[in-house]
């Protein structure tokens, strides 16, 4: 059997690698305390020998110092997996933002979500448990084997035949059953999250369709799917497992080991049944633990798929010395498609370019490579005559700031939004900005209350707020009437020619592109380029 908590992609083991010897730490101490509670009950073996008092003080010795042992080893393998918790969250996220666009728009939100907060969480029982528990279920069974031989012969070894079955269980039977049904409890499980949502939100769109029956009809059959997936669950996988925790209880080892040992002397038939104990204990532990080991690996697999994904190019170059933008002859591809082909344009600073053309010829694409999001696969884009990709992160942030379209904000206060761009901003440059972008809210007002077009402004403001010299601007005026598009347009105007930005807006509203300073007509590829 592979072993079930080694990471195979270099990342995930990178990221391990510094608690590794805690854990180690952890597993020999885990190991120690074992081998210190067996020595407790063989000096109790031995008091019922007949060897008084001092063998009884021994035994509590060993159980205190096995306490203690058993404290450390928690402590260790809980500290070395938290900061390995800790150093996967920062890994995941920071590969997340260095995703080239097109990669990471195909990780939904809760994709992402699950990414790093459910799989990672999903490693904490396969990195803190499994080591500790599979050492303490290799020594301390083999060396109750060796006692129980040396006191009592070969037949007390049918004492260990509950727990060698339920192992046998554990290992071999319960994981096949739990992988072959696992696909099929997720599906069942994503089908009816779907339907509850479906007519739970949806029930006023159902309404006025005239389908909420249709609505109610997917609920119940995801309903049955479940109630019946589970009862399958229950019947191929619980059933065999609960029949394995039943032989691990110490009923059926005692009852096997006094079969054997009841002719015999009563220290004999002691030692039987003590050490027969001793190998139930940490068989019940791995039970546990291997319940985790197939939700952490596949958790593992998962997050290994994410860090191999590809990061978007990054140099060492500082801030640019210039703002214009150009491109040179620039292709872009979205996994096997063209999507721009030999596009050049220039938007010099102090000026408004308006990036037009029809839906899907790479308009949103385009921005999202000018701000080094999307790599180019051929040509170049400069900033201030300094490729994009020669920047360092930071000061690419800083170079070009680019505003999505949709209003993309955060699930927090307007204010709260505002302040990632400009962290030190006080309530009046805030409100200024918000003012610029033609929206009145408070600053304490959740964005979760906001309209569509509350929230797009949101976002212009924060491009008001910016100290980019380059301003990327995915159809600002979308959700916007004519004249609160008017004043917005002026206010762009305003921050180019007064501020001296490079402005860059896609636009698919005539009246709005011909008041730019520049125009470049995007179409899609294939079919050339208007310049």
């Amino acid at each position: 059997m592979s072993n079930p908590i080694a990471p195979s992609s270099p990342s995930l083991r990178g990221v391990l690698a510094p608690s590794i010897p805690a854990l180690l730490a952890a597993a020999i101490a885990a190991a120690g305390a074992g081998l210190l509670s067996l020595s407790a009950v063989w000096c109790l073996v031995r008091a019922v020998s007949g060897e008084g008092a001092a063998s009884v003080l021994w035994a509590c010795a060993a159980w205190i110092a096995a306490a203690a042992l058993s404290a450390a080893a928690a402590w260790l393998a809980h500290h070395a997996e938290g900061r390995f918790e800790a150093r996967l969250r920062r890994r995941v996220a920071a590969q997340a933002m260095r995703m080239p666009a097109d990669r990471l728009t195909a990780y939904s939100t809760d994709r992402l979500r699950r990414l790093v907060s459910d799989d990672v969480a999903a490693l904490h029982h396969l990195v803190a448990h499994l080591p500790s528990e599979i050492a303490t279920l290799l020594l301390v069974p083999a060396a109750a084997i060796v006692l129980l031989l040396a006191v009592a012969g070969p037949a007390a070894l049918l004492a260990l035949v509950p727990g060698a079955l339920a192992a046998a269980v554990y290992l071999g039977v319960i994981p096949r059953l739990s992988a072959q049904h696992g696909a099929q409890r997720a599906e069942v499980m994503t089908g009816i999250t779907t339907a509850v949502d479906d007519y739970a939100r949806g029930i006023e769109v159902f309404r006025l369709s005239g389908s909420a029956q249709g609505a109610l009809a997917d609920y119940a059959a995801a309903v049955e799917r479940f109630t019946s997936g589970m009862v399958a669950w229950a019947r191929r996988v619980a059933t065999p497992a609960a029949i394995a925790v039943a032989l691990l209880q110490a009923a059926a080892s005692l009852a096997i080991a006094y079969a054997v040992g009841s002719s015999w002397d009563v220290s004999r038939l002691a030692a039987v049944l003590l050490l027969s104990l001793s190998l139930v204990a940490p068989a019940l532990r791995l039970g546990h633990g291997l319940d985790y080991v197939a939700a952490g690996r596949a958790s593992a697999s998962r997050i290994e798929g994410l860090l191999a994904e590809p990061q978007l190019p990054a140099g060492e170059r500082g801030a640019p010395p210039g703002d214009d933008v150009r491109a040179d002859e620039v292709c872009v591809r979205v996994g096997e498609r063209l999507v721009l082909d030999g596009l050049s344009f220039a938007a010099p600073a102090g000026s408004i370019t308006a990036i037009t053309g029809p839906s899907g010829a790479g308009k949103s694409t385009l921005l999202r490579a000018l701000a080094g999001l999307q790599p180019a696969a051929t040509g170049e884009i400069l900033i201030g005559g300094t490729p994009v990709s020669a920047f360092d992160e930071d000061s690419r942030h800083h170079a070009v700031q680019l505003i999505p379209q949709g209003g993309d904000v955060l699930p927090a206060s307007v204010g709260d939004n505002l302040r990632l761009t400009a962290p030190g901003a006080d309530d009046e440059r805030l409100g200024a900005a918000l003012a610029r972008a033609g929206i009145a809210v408070r600053l304490d007002e959740g964005t979760e209350r906001l309209s569509g077009g509350e929230r797009q402004r949101l976002s212009m403001a924060r491009a008001f707020l910016g100290t980019a010299p380059v301003v990327l601007l995915d159809e600002p005026t979308s959700a916007l009437d004519r004249c609160a598009a008017d004043r917005l347009w002026a206010q762009l105007e305003a921050l180019a020619h007064d501020d001296g930005r490079a402005v860059v807006v896609v636009t698919h509203d005539p009246a709005l592109a011909a008041r730019a300073d520049r125009q470049v007509a995007v179409v899609p590829a294939g079919d050339g380029a208007v310049r």
